[in-house]
């Protein structure tokens, strides 16, 4: 089976990596909206991970097809969070 990696980097408005700042990735299915009679998406949870040191983070997906949908939050309790 075949891979494929998402990964990136978190960085603060100077620029800094954030260090330890929460990444979640999500699997968009589309679904059908009745009461607007339209189709939107909706998120699937399929992991999360920590930031390293330099900002860094990386997944690893089976599903190359798929859009995925990534979100980030501060931690709040070590240095180098965002501004």
């Amino acid at each position: 089976m075949a891979y494929a990696v998402i990964k990136g980097l978190v960085r603060d408005t100077n620029k800094a990596p954030v260090r330890k700042a929460v990444v979640i990735l999500e699997r968009l299915v589309p679904v059908f909206n009745e009461d607007l009679q339209e189709e939107d998406f909706s998120g699937v949870y399929l992991g999360h991970t920590l930031t390293n040191r330099y900002g860094e983070f990386c997944f690893r997906v089976s599903d190359r097809t798929s859009t995925y949908r990534i979100k980030v939050f501060d931690n709040g309790h070590e240095e180098g969070g965002f501004q």
